[in-house]
């Protein structure tokens, strides 16, 4: 049970970089090299994720009340559908890609010409509490299928969690390939100084900023998966008599999964004058009419909690210093980090929740002119967010937003369901991040794309040109070569 669960001890600084070194050593044992012992460490992550999901719901309602119904449906669908696609297409992906058209002098054939998918040697996966078991193995998945040794800091702050997949994972999964080190600031600043061949980094832009600092001593390539305020926006050209409902349920449920607590959230949704009371006066209907997450307390096990007092805290100030109005929402408890889902309207640009991301069950309204104003608006404040979400029936609208927009992902129409697309790629662009990774798109991020060359002898007749003494009719001979 969760009341049993044992927490793990940070891991040793001193140990750290002895556990780097020894995944460098065992890497170039080239045992990855075999597809079938890759696979089936791949199978052992499946079945250790299957086997162990109630525990791992458990814990996560332990640390932060996150209901078991969000782990089922964000995570552990997800999770299992991605790993399901890897391991029946890795054998494909890993195949010599041949280029199909060669220069017929130079090559003489196409299989003396092809890109090979090689592995990059030890990976680091530094993950993020609020989707600990997502946000943890697809990448370390996608990692170990490409043929990579794996050192991975899950977040401290879901300590309960964190303790469960070590552990479980552990009796599963070969511990030369997969390590974990355990710990917060100090384990992961000792990390950053172990010399790894790629990184991948989920959490803030701070955080961020350092690791890609850190990285670049060592030439380290890296994925940084940030935040950022993704915008909604509604506009005119939408059937509200038909859809109204439907659409503030969307946002809502986009805005108060997991607390708030989720990278691609809809931050702040805008909102034409024409129609701001409407959508106002819609929210409020929906929370207490329809039951939409209506009188939550703290011992709701229907809302996830936030994570930890310094962001309650820091939530808590947004709200006490906001001069929006109170639409819905507002009451909290600080005993367990609890605050009820909240909408503020009349929100200006300047606003102290429209300052940085609000990751929380924070929604601020913001009223626009026209659709040109309000992409300006997006762009001078807040530029290249993860995600961007637009309800509207126009064609022309949408590819205007997305256009004048520079997102990470967009949807039309909904919100927060591109992770479940497990064979397209998900990541930022600008300051929510640069790489990416799901599905194939996750060997690819784990790989080097080397391109091999393999030529003959018999061709030397036709070569020989290019060799000195240099001459125009040799060079002429060999451009039509080339």
């Amino acid at each position: 049970t969760s009341s049993s669960i044992e927490l793990l001890p940070y891991t040793s600084i001193d140990e750290i970089p002895t556990i780097v070194q020894e995944s460098h050593q065992f890497y170039h044992s080239r045992r990855l090299d075999d597809i079938e012992y890759r696979l089936d460490q791949l199978r052992q992550i499946y079945f250790a994720i299957e086997d162990n999901i109630e525990l791992f719901k458990q814990a996560l309602i332990k640390d932060f009340n996150r209901p078991a119904f969000e782990t089922n449906l964000l995570e552990y669908t997800t999770l299992l559908n991605d790993l399901n696609y890897i391991i029946n297409n890795l054998k494909k992906w890993d195949k010599p890609e041949y280029i199909s058209k060669s220069p017929f002098f130079l090559f003489s054939s196409t299989k003396e010409v092809y890109i090979q998918s090689i592995s990059l040697g030890v990976v680091l996966i530094i993950s993020s509490f609020n989707y600990p078991l997502l946000l943890t193995l697809q990448p370390i998945i996608g990692a170990i299928a490409a043929g990579n040794c794996v050192i991975a800091k899950p977040s401290e702050l879901t300590s309960h969690f964190t303790s469960i997949l070590i552990k479980k994972l552990n009796e599963r999964v070969d511990q030369n390939v997969l390590k974990f080190v355990n710990g917060s600031v100090e384990e992961v600043t000792t990390l950053l100084n172990q010399p790894f061949d790629k990184i991948l980094y989920t959490g803030s832009k701070t955080v961020g900023r350092i690791v890609a600092e850190k990285a670049s001593k060592n030439l380290t390539p890296v994925i940084l998966e940030l935040g950022g305020k993704s915008p909604a926006i509604i506009t005119n050209n939408i059937n509200l008599k038909k859809n109204l409902k439907t659409i503030l349920k969307r946002i809502l449920w986009g805005k108060f999964t997991n607390g708030g607590q989720t990278c691609i959230a809809v931050d702040y949704l805008l909102v034409p004058s024409e129609i701001y009371d409407i959508v106002t006066t819609g929210f409020i209907k929906l929370i207490i009419e329809d039951e939409f997450f209506p009188d939550l307390t703290s011992s709701d096990e229907n809302f996830a909690h936030i994570i930890n007092q310094k962001n309650f805290d820091r939530l808590m100030n947004l709200l006490n210093n906001s001069n929006g109005q109170l639409v819905t929402g507002g009451h909290y408890d600080s005993k367990t980090n609890f605050i009820e889902p909240t909408v503020l309207k009349n929100v200006k640009w300047d606003d102290i929740t429209m300052s940085d991301e609000i990751f929380g069950p924070i929604l601020p309204i913001v009223k626009y002119d026209n659709l040109v104003e309000a992409c300006d608006k997006i762009i001078q404040y807040h530029d290249t967010p993860l995600s961007a979400y637009i309800f509207s029936d126009d064609k022309n609208e949408v590819e205007y937003f997305f256009k004048r927009i520079r997102s990470g992902s967009g949807i039309v129409n909904d919100v927060l369901v591109q992770p479940a697309v497990i064979n397209a790629p998900f990541g930022g662009i600008g300051q929510s991040g640069y790489g990416n990774y799901h599905g194939k798109y996750s060997f690819d991020s784990f790989v080097h794309k080397r391109t091999m060359v393999k030529q003959p002898f018999w061709n030397e007749f036709l070569l020989k040109c290019r060799y000195p003494p240099f001459s125009t009719k040799n060079y002429n001979f060999l451009s039509l070569a080339i």
